[in-house]
């Protein structure tokens, strides 16, 4: 969320109780619209996050953990076919959960001991640790001495080992950089070793992908193995393209005619010769006889009849001009095997990706199958991003049977029983369906259909010309409902890089920027709102909660407190900011917003976004009793603190003519003769001013 709605003022004997510092971490704190939240969920969230109690950067992530719970609930709430789509995720992610509780918070965080083990020796040896922090920030270096102490020996062999050489009468030290590489080393060699243990300890391989035959790939793909469109045609060639043009100005010529133009006036010797024949011609390939690479003239040609005279073309490797007369096409046709066959067998090995069933074997265990390819499929949809090449595919391949490795070992030890494994889930949980739920809320259309196909007609996709119908309803829905005041204001933001084209020319220009701003808004008031309404219930009595948003009314008072009486400027513009994007299809927010972010920005000296948004208040909304204000204000920052005087006198000028009776003209009147004489009435003021001092 933008803005953090929730604090929490006091934790560590809320997180942690007991003498070891641990506590029963399933005790249930608080509910979020009926959602439990656990001592286990702050213990994982200050392990993973290496969060400090008492901390800004804890108060936010409490924030987090609460809102996004809360969130959580409204989307299942919403739409309960989420369950469906989560409990299918779950069985997909169970072993990645596994993986990252054994190889994070196991392996690499514990050094392979227990919870019970490191906190019996955190309670034996607390007085090596500082006190300021809890077990949780602590866990890891817990581990690390318990190991130390358990591996004397190898230490003091380290130690010897990584002794000065060059120094033969040095005594081996055991210093506090020593006993960090060892410790260091030995999360190294579990890293390193770990992994294909677990593959052979449970006899997992993975298999030899079979590519197809040559012959076989050449069927599948015979659409690859074709010769190019091409056509029979006819040409003169001239090096003035007004003279070649006069030739055909108004005249009908059949192929009888336009040989005898060619065999008349043509340049090009060759061709003349045969009265401008140039044969058959191939896409992708130069003309013969000198002619070179004409790009547009398939272009042109593939829409003219046969018989069809082209226009005037330039050749892109002579400069010289040509027009064409088309005498047939000349249809590709397959290529045959054996013609083929070395270039099939050359793509095949360099083929970009696998053409495999969804149901291919790709990895076993104990000789039967475990990973298919349609969890590689699964794996892509999860990460679109994701380039579908060979390469990739067999690192999702490994990635896949080294987790079904680590899951398994995991399992075998409980850790799938763990409260870091349930607080995982919780956590994995919370984060799909959000992601979900957003997804709906920022492809939303709420506009009919007909009305969306008409504008694809007229326009096509207003953002992203390259999609298709389906894949540009969202954005076509959002032309229809972004508001104009975000429209508008966005243009006159940045009015130059617009210019020459006014608002209603731009427009399309200008929502490929907005409707960016309106769905990051609309997201945005779908968490706030979420939190707003959430019922929250506390099972511990020192958990305060920051007031929940339940109206603009409410936010903008609090935006207005920070600026005006707490001064804050820096949380004002982050709370002013949230607002205008959460609210601004209520114009009036929309209007109040951006006439205090403009104040703010000239208060924090940020005088070019100033005159900016000053300039955008009062352009798009000329009618307010604040515009001239506002437009006052904007020139007085041009000519004083940006000195773009000449901009600042069109300012004025403008001024003059649409408030003729505003009290403010004394004092542009006094700006315009300051900016006219060249500073010297100011300059004459200030000695003035000292003088009487």
């Amino acid at each position: 969320m933008k803005k953090g709605l929730l604090a929490f003022l006091s934790f560590c004997t809320l997180v942690f109780t007991g003498c070891n510092s641990i506590g029963e971490k399933d005790t249930l704190v608080a509910r979020v619209n009926g959602e439990p939240i656990y001592k286990e969920d702050y213990a994982f969230m200050m392990r993973v996050g290496n969060i400090v109690p008492n901390t800004e950067q804890m108060r936010k992530a409490s924030g987090s953990l609460f809102s996004r719970k809360a969130l959580y609930t409204v989307a299942l709430q919403k739409y309960p076919e989420f369950k469906d789509q989560l409990a299918a995720h779950n069985v997909s992610l169970e072993n990645y959960l596994l993986t990252f509780i054994y190889q994070r918070l196991y392996s690499m965080d514990r050094l392979m001991y227990s919870d019970d083990e490191l906190a019996f020796y955190y309670d034996k040896h607390r007085d090596q640790f500082p006190d300021s922090l809890a077990y949780m920030n602590l866990r890891d270096k817990v581990a690390d001495a318990k190991y130390i102490e358990a591996n004397q020996d190898s230490l003091r062999a380290y130690a010897f080992q990584h002794r000065n050489l060059a120094d033969s009468t040095a005594e081996v030290k055991i210093t506090d950089d020593i006993k960090e590489s060892f410790v260091s080393d030995h999360r190294q060699r579990i890293v390193r070793e770990t992994g294909p243990a677990l593959l052979k300890k449970y006899n997992i391989q993975e298999t030899e992908i079979q590519l197809p035959s040559a012959e076989v790939y050449y069927e599948k793909h015979k659409n690859k193995y074709t010769t190019p469109n091409g056509f029979v045609v006819y040409h003169v060639e001239a090096a003035d393209s007004s003279a070649l043009a006069k030739r055909f100005k108004g005249k009908k010529v059949d192929l009888k005619g336009f040989m005898k133009i060619a065999s008349k006036f043509s340049e090009n010797k060759e061709t003349k010769k045969a009265k401008g024949y140039v044969g058959k011609v191939i896409l992708g390939h130069p003309l013969p006889y000198g002619i070179g690479f004409v790009s547009n003239m398939f272009i042109e040609l593939d829409t003219l009849a046969d018989g069809a005279v082209s226009s005037i073309l330039k050749s892109e490797s002579t400069g010289r001009f040509h027009v064409f007369y088309r005498v047939s096409a000349v249809a590709s046709e397959q290529k045959p095997f054996d013609r083929v066959r070395k270039t099939v067998e050359r793509e095949l090995a360099t083929s970009a990706n696998y053409e495999l069933d969804s149901s291919y074997v790709l990895v076993t265990k104990n000789g039967e199958p475990v990973i298919r390819e349609k969890d590689v499929l699964a794996a892509y949809e999860d990460n679109p991003m994701m380039i579908r090449s060979r390469r990739s595919h067999d690192q999702v391949v490994s990635s896949l049977a080294l987790q079904l490795a680590f899951a398994t070992e995991a399992r075998e030890i409980g850790l799938d029983h763990s409260w870091e494994y349930r607080a995982l889930q919780r956590q994995s949980d919370v984060d799909y369906v959000i992601k979900l739920y957003r997804n709906k809320v920022l492809s939303q259309v709420s506009v009919p259909e007909d009305s969306l196909k008409a504008l694809y007609d007229r326009m096509g996709n207003p953002a992203q010309p390259t999609l298709s119908y389906e894949q540009s309803r969202a954005e076509l829905s959002d032309w229809f409902t972004i508001p104009e005041n975000l429209m508008k204001r966005t243009y006159y933001y940045a009015e130059e890089d617009y210019l020459p084209k006014t608002y209603e020319q731009a427009k399309q220009n200008v929502f490929e920027s907005a409707f960016l701003k309106l769905r990051s808004g609309r997201w945005d008031r779908e968490v706030v709102s979420s939190w707003g309404t959430a019922k929250v219930d506390l099972f511990a009595d020192n958990i305060t909660l920051m007031p929940q948003e339940a109206s603009p009314e409410q936010a903008m008072r609090a935006a207005d407190s920070l600026y005006t009486q707490a001064k804050n400027v820096e949380k004002a513009y982050l709370a002013w900011d949230g607002i205008r994007d959460r609210y601004v299809d209520i114009d009036s927010v929309a209007k109040k917003a951006t006439f205090e972010l403009a104040h703010i920005f000239s208060d924090r000296e940020n005088f070019n976004e100033a005159q900016r948004e000053y300039k955008a208040f009062y352009r798009t909304w000329p009618d307010s009793p604040d515009a001239e204000k506002a437009m006052f204000s904007r020139g007085f920052i041009l000519t004083e603190n940006l000195h773009l005087n000449d901009e600042a006198l069109k300012v004025f000028d403008e001024f003059k003519k649409l408030y003729p009776k505003s009290e403010l003209n004394e004092s542009v009147d006094w700006l315009v003769q300051n900016i006219k004489s060249n500073g010297k009435l100011a300059d004459d003021l200030m000695k003035k001013i000292e003088a009487e001092e």
